[in-house]
């Protein structure tokens, strides 16, 4: 298979035909998921309710409400009881993709098409990348498109992902960042921009919103680096590391705004309280077989198509030790297998254990984004090998092998009297059709290689329509499946100021699209503290320390033990609800003489009691100052003067000096000042927050500040300095 053009320093600018062969991707993506774009109502379709819209759409609209008002969204007050905003990562607030959208939204609400083409779109900018990567490294157009479709198309990107979109697009800027870094580690022209351009998309990587796929990215990327640093003559190899060691550094120094934030959110996180084992879940070795053949489950994360694997086997033959050797993409898709059976092996168990970063992750079977691009490399790599006999008897070996096996399922079935085969034989087939076809067109080649560029198209574009028509589309109108519950429901004029519970009823985080207060939601980093306290606090004592005004119940549900009325009444998934509203809603802010400083799980028990006057004393985190007094001739007052997400500004009034209780979820950063004065503040009923108050009346601001983004802020400012001057550098130091 030789073509002549072999050699990774290629430097070729793209020309007419490469953009031709670039649209044509895009138009073949566009083509697949082309109900999407429809909007008449007998052909239009959407993305099928699930993830995407129960958790990343209702938090994208959220962000992009927030980046249109000109607020940086820190913290998000309507999902869980409050969370950091910016450090759930999938929020996206630091990704310039969003930005992007944004500025494209023209101040309108995001649309669900609209979040929809976003999600799309980053599966044109993987294979765009893909393709730029192939082709300069195999320097061959076909290969490149062949590269572009093994990736674009693969099972893993057209799967899950399309649910989970910061998934997607945490994977797109995989080839873009291996293209950066091997520009500017091997090539001869351009290594300043093309390092400037590799630490760009390092940063990319991670503020693009899923940590998981980011390490294995990450991972991926500096095995790359470090081959082409050892592929180097000994005398570069110096500079050539020094370069790498820069562009990892800075770029996650420009990360460190999203960075720091989210390790802190991960280190109050309850996901740590589930068993290793269950984290570790993975793939079962029968699925495996996923490699050969899509659809076994729903989604096909392993496949990358037959005619990948055929050529992918073809690369794996020994030759000189440069950066095109096959033992790196061979020894990660290994790794990746490895990692994705997860607990089904001890291989990740053992390794989480001297590597914890690895046990902080569920769902480890995505390790299969690291298999999936590796086979997509080692593809394009046995483009440009020449095709043995061996390899040409071994496969049509196989194929003859396969076939008489499927002969024999056929006779067999026919001598029972079944009528169809079982549809995992239906798939074998299939993928026992795309192994001779690759053989015919392998022992043509190279006139052929424009025609196995087909065939894959042909084996992933009909395995990623079929995924599309079983897992991904609706034929509904998308406007009708993002509707968001409750949004033609007018609430009580003092709603607004109190919490809602939607009590589970409602799934997904909604709320936050209508800027309502819930104690429930979905969330990747859901704070150990708020889980535990409304996992063991009955439901009507969590309503009176937080200030709830209304909750949700189904129909079949008897009342709260409270006075209430009935606002309206809707279907929702099957059920109805009704909205229930207090007459006397609980106050959110209160002050209190007395408090007693316990631990958690003393306090826990005592909350648990319906003994317990919760109107008389708070209870602190061990170590607070303790109060006793009685209760002032005077009831205090508090007057909420003006409130934003991350900024609540009080006037209290007291006759003698006590604790301010507010009923909002307690995590660090949130700083209290009376009259000016920094005050602590302390963790009350081990998850809200308490400040001590003088006597008399005082002005209170409560205000989000995390030291976390501050100092990451500066750092991802120093770094983005140090890119400055690292570019100045090198612009003198050549004029020179």
């Amino acid at each position: 298979m030789k073509n002549g053009e072999c050699g990774v320093m290629s430097h070729r600018r793209p020309d007419l035909w490469d953009g031709l062969l670039l649209a044509a991707l895009a138009a073949l993506i566009l083509g697949l998921y082309g109900p999407l774009w429809s909007a008449a109502p007998a052909t239009q379709a959407a993305i099928v309710p699930g993830d995407m819209t129960v958790y990343y759409y209702p938090l994208a609209h959220a962000t992009v409400e927030s980046l249109q008002a000109g607020r940086l969204p820190l913290w998000g007050p309507y999902i869980l009881g409050g969370h950091p905003f910016l450090a759930e990562m999938q929020t996206q607030v630091l990704y310039p993709v969003r930005w992007l959208t944004v500025l494209l939204t023209l101040g309108q609400p995001l649309s669900y098409r609209a979040f929809t083409a976003e999600t799309i779109a980053h599966l044109i900018l993987a294979a765009w990348g893909a393709f730029a990567f192939c082709r300069w490294l195999t320097r061959n157009r076909a290969a490149a498109t062949f590269g572009a479709v093994a990736w674009g198309l693969s099972g893993y990107l057209t799967g899950y992902p399309i649910q989970a979109p910061t998934i997607l697009a945490t994977a797109a800027w995989l080839p873009w960042l291996l293209l950066a870094i091997g520009r500017a580690l091997a090539g001869y022209r351009y290594q300043r921009r093309n390092a400037l351009l590799a630490t760009l998309c390092w940063t990319l990587v991670f503020v693009s919103g899923f940590a998981q796929t980011a390490l294995y990215v990450y991972g991926i990327a500096l095995s790359w680096g470090l081959m082409l640093t050892l592929s180097r003559p000994r005398e570069q190899r110096r500079t050539a590391l020094l370069t790498l060691l820069r562009i990892v550094a800075i770029g996650s120094g420009m990360a460190a705004a999203q960075l720091l934030p989210t390790f802190e959110a991960i280190d109050l996180a309850a996901r740590f309280e589930q068993p290793l084992a269950e984290r570790l879940a993975g793939f079962k070795f029968w699925e495996l077989l996923g490699l050969a053949a899509p659809h076994l489950t729903l989604w096909s994360p392993l496949y990358v198509g037959i005619p990948t694997l055929v050529l992918a086997g073809l690369a794996l033959q020994r030759r000189p030790f440069d950066s095109r050797h096959p033992a790196l993409w061979l020894g990660l898709a290994l790794l990746g297998l490895l990692l994705a059976l997860g607990n089904t092996i001890p291989f990740l168990p053992a390794l989480a254990r001297v590597i914890p970063l690895l046990g902080m992750f569920r769902n480890p079977e995505r390790a299969a984004v690291i298999t999936a691009w590796a086979l997509t490399v080692l593809a394009a790599l046995g483009w440009q090998t020449s095709l043995p006999r061996w390899y040409g008897r071994a496969l049509g070996s196989l194929w003859s092998l396969g076939g008489l096996a499927l002969l024999g399922l056929i006779l067999g079935t026919r001598l029972q009297g079944t009528a169809s085969l079982p549809s995992w034989w239906t798939l074998a087939l299939r993928s026992w059709v795309m192994l001779g076809g690759s053989w015919l067109l392998l022992k043509r080649w190279p006139k052929s290689q424009w025609a196995l560029v087909a065939l894959l198209v042909i084996d992933l574009g009909g395995a990623a329509w079929r995924t599309a028509q079983n897992g991904h589309l609706i034929q509904e109108d998308p406007v009708r499946v993002a509707a968001i519950p409750l949004a033609d429901i007018t609430l009580p004029a003092n709603a607004q100021a109190h919490r809602l519970d939607t009590r589970g009823h409602l799934t997904g985080n909604w709320p936050a699209t209508l800027n309502l207060e819930d104690l429930h939601g979905n969330l990747t980093f859901e704070n150990s503290y708020w889980m535990r306290f409304r996992r063991e606090i009955p439901g009507d004592r969590v309503w009176a320390l937080m200030g709830v005004g209304c909750g949700l119940w189904s129909a079949g549900e008897p009342s709260p033990p409270f006075a209430v009325r009935q606002v309206a009444e809707f279907p929702y998934e099957g059920k109805t609800l009704r909205l229930l509203c207090l007459e006397h809603p609980f106050p959110r802010y209160r002050v209190v003489y007395e408090a007693a400083a316990l631990e958690d799980g003393i306090t826990l028990g005592v909350l648990q009691d319906p003994r317990y006057d919760l109107t008389r004393a708070v209870l602190l985190e061990s170590g607070a100052p303790e109060m006793t007094a009685g209760t002032p001739p005077i009831s205090p007052t508090v007057t909420l003067t003006s409130w934003r997400p991350e900024e609540t500004r009080l006037t209290v009034q007291s006759a003698q000096a006590g604790y301010l209780v507010i009923g909002d979820l307690w995590y660090p950063g949130w700083s209290a000042r009376v009259d000016g004065e920094r005050t602590p503040m302390f963790r009350a009923y081990t998850t809200l927050r308490a400040l001590q108050i003088p006597a008399g009346e005082h002005d209170v601001v409560i205000r989000y500040e995390p030291w976390s983004f501050r100092l990451g802020a500066g750092i991802s400012l120093l770094s983005l300095l140090a890119l400055g001057g690292w570019v100045v550098w090198q612009v003198k130091k050549r004029k020179a």
